[in-house]
């Protein structure tokens, strides 16, 4: 759909990743894409402000997950 299709293949797959498995740190994720900790912190801080994702501030590291709207999204 038109809400994904600025995001690229990587975005894609984190999206797919917290959609499948639930809520993850930027160290997670990078365990996930064999990117640096700091790539994979910029690219769901990315995600978060362009509103794809949620990001839970209570502890740190910050965890992150895909909103609902997004999975119903990703299904279709």
């Amino acid at each position: 759909t038109k809400a994904l299709e600025p995001l690229t293949e990587t975005e894609l797959l984190v999206l797919k990743i917290l959609a499948g498995e639930g809520e993850k740190s930027s160290s997670e994720i990078k365990e996930r894409i064999n990117l640096t900790r700091e790539h994979s912190a910029r690219l769901l801080k990315k995600l978060y402000e362009e509103g794809y994702l949620e990001r839970d501030v209570r502890n740190k590291p910050y965890k992150y997950r895909i909103k609902n709207e997004m999975i119903d999204i990703l299904r279709d």
